[in-house]
């Protein structure tokens, strides 16, 4: 991937992170990157495109620790994916998902279907993780897995959104609650 189509990327993603998709355009991405917009519409011919490759990276994100956290322990693998909505909440972002949700209704129907892909693949992958956690005895809860990990994600996902607003750290609050509602205390 060319340097500069990642420096938009990664640029796009801060604003929506920060911003909102519909708070800014190709020229803040080009007049901060130093470039013509052109050269923004060379790599994304439409926000919309952008929008899904942004969103695809974060897909990619969680699936390339699939193999480590194949190789971790349940609790860890839940530490590791509370550790990614860790860095949105050190950099004072929103995590994707809840940037783009308040106004999902809006967005392109490709940035849709790669938003539902997104949410439908995390749900999934720590509803594993949290099923195997609690079959081996890591993990007790008595909710069933799917309907905790709806619980943690959407948890994590309003924490971040409230910190930003009440600015009361929200967020180590709800990890710590997490963490202690799941892990068994053998």
């Amino acid at each position: 991937m060319s340097n500069t189509r990642q420096q938009i990327l990664n640029l796009a993603e801060e604003l929506i992170r920060t911003r909102g998709y519909h708070a800014f355009s190709y020229k803040d991405i080009s007049q901060k990157l130093n470039m013509k917009n052109a050269a923004v519409h060379y790599h994304f011919p439409s926000k919309e495109a952008l929008g899904v490759a942004i969103i695809q990276e974060s897909i990619d994100l969680f699936k390339s620790k699939e193999e480590s956290w194949d190789q971790m322990s349940c609790s860890d693998q839940l530490q590791d994916f509370i550790s990614i909505y860790q860095k949105s909440k050190d950099r004072k972002w929103s995590c994707l998902m809840g940037a783009l949700s308040a106004s999902v209704e809006a967005l392109p129907d490709g940035m849709q279907d790669k938003l539902h892909e997104m949410g439908k693949y995390i749900l999934d992958r720590l509803t594993i993780t949290l099923k195997e956690g609690h079959q081996k005895g890591e993990f007790n809860f008595s909710e069933e897995p799917r309907a905790k990990a709806e619980l943690i994600i959407s948890s994590l996902l309003s924490s971040l959104l409230l910190d930003r607003v009440i600015k009361e750290n929200v967020f180590d609050s709800i990890k710590n609650s997490i963490i202690q509602s799941v892990i068994s205390n053998n």
